[in-house]
């Protein structure tokens, strides 16, 4: 039987009293979710490795069956696969945020009041040390690449989206032990339509080898995504790709173009696997109505097509981790797992 996974990035966090002490997912209108809940099976669980922080790198990759001691730390290098940046046995990648400011503290971690065109362009200014490359991958998202040294590897992690209202001096005190990155950061901060702005460099990563998918499960896969992430661990474990015109990986993107790639896709993979940002991306913005607003739009924009025009396949809906609406921030705790069949065969990850 062929498989379309799911996975709604971050969809999952703890009741909430202003919901009649229900989560998002089940206070949202879902009737077609809540259809395949009632025909299938409905189980908790958490994906996230012992030791290890509940984000999607750590936890897609245990979804995928990756074993924990393949699993590397932060995603630079996997994003900069994502978008054919090549990274040298020499170099570490870090993340590069356009992060905006507003009385000395961190007020946002993804470019707070720009448009996508707004940062793309700003991205096209920006001064980078010498021996420092820097990649503008979409949005506030971007890449840096320096030479590896001791200094670079020990850089504490300080997830800007996990760390919004941090005072910003504590933040790039951080980067004082490599020099050239706290002097990339001051040289780009700028001011837009009266808010600050910086490109805050965080999350070192060194280029790792993942298994391929085909001899891990002996399956075919596709992957519907636009996350740089996904793409990255798609590409690294010789996952096709669909192709995608209007993907954002936030609350504007196309979810109908969604359903139908996985429908295309479906026809010639034992295996697809579908990435759905934008619940993560409301959930760190602290942004509740939007939150639920978006998983009914998936119910009646995404599942409704799959309902309609899909044959002979079993769908798995799951949340990856939690993201809480309450503090913005990825919560430890088990996540939402929906089955159209009553069965939990064929689980990528009980091949773990």
């Amino acid at each position: 039987m062929k498989m379309i996974m799911v996975i709604l990035d971050g969809a999952s966090e703890e009741r909430i009293p202003e919901l009649g002490n229900m989560t998002p997912m089940e206070y949202a209108r879902t009737p077609f979710l809540d259809e395949m809940a009632v025909k299938g099976c409905i189980s908790r669980r958490t994906f996230y490795p012992k030791g290890r922080k509940p984000d999607s790198l750590n936890c897609i990759l245990s979804i995928l069956g990756i074993d924990e001691k393949n699993i590397p730390y932060n995603r630079a290098y996997l994003e900069a696969v994502a978008a054919d940046i090549n990274i040298g046995k020499d170099e570490a990648v870090l993340r590069c945020n356009l992060v905006s400011l507003k009385d000395g503290r961190l007020d946002s971690f993804n470019g707070k009041n720009l448009t996508y065109e707004d940062m793309s362009r700003v991205s096209m200014r920006v001064k980078a040390e010498k021996d420092m490359k820097f990649e503008h991958l979409s949005e506030y998202r971007n890449l840096l690449v320096v030479k590896k040294s001791s200094g670079v590897l020990s850089l504490k992690d300080i997830h800007p989206h996990e760390n919004v209202g941090m005072e910003v001096e504590y933040i790039l005190e951080n980067l004082n032990g490599v020099p050239m990155l706290r002097s990339f950061a001051e040289r780009n901060r700028f001011t837009s339509n009266g808010s600050d702005y910086m490109f805050y460099p965080w999350g070192v990563s060194l280029p790792v080898k993942l298994p391929f998918f085909r001899e891990l499960h002996h399956k075919s896969c596709s992957c519907v995504c636009s996350a740089p992430i996904v793409k990255g661990i798609a590409k690294a474990m010789k996952i096709d790709l669909a192709d995608l015109k209007n993907a954002t990986g936030d609350v504007d993107t196309d979810l109908k173009e969604k359903a139908s790639a996985a429908l295309r896709e479906s026809a010639g993979h034992d295996v697809v696997l579908v990435h759905i940002n934008g619940t993560d991306e409301a959930s760190h913005r602290k942004d509740l109505e939007g939150k639920i607003r978006f998983i009914e739009r998936i119910d009646s924009e995404f599942f409704k097509e799959l309902k309609e025009n899909l044959k002979f396949a079993d769908i798995t809906v799951l949340s990856d981790h939690q993201t809480s609406t309450v503090t913005g921030k990825h919560e430890e705790g088990c996540v939402d797992i929906i089955q159209s069949g009553s069965t939990k065969e064929g689980l990528l990850w009980q091949n773990q």
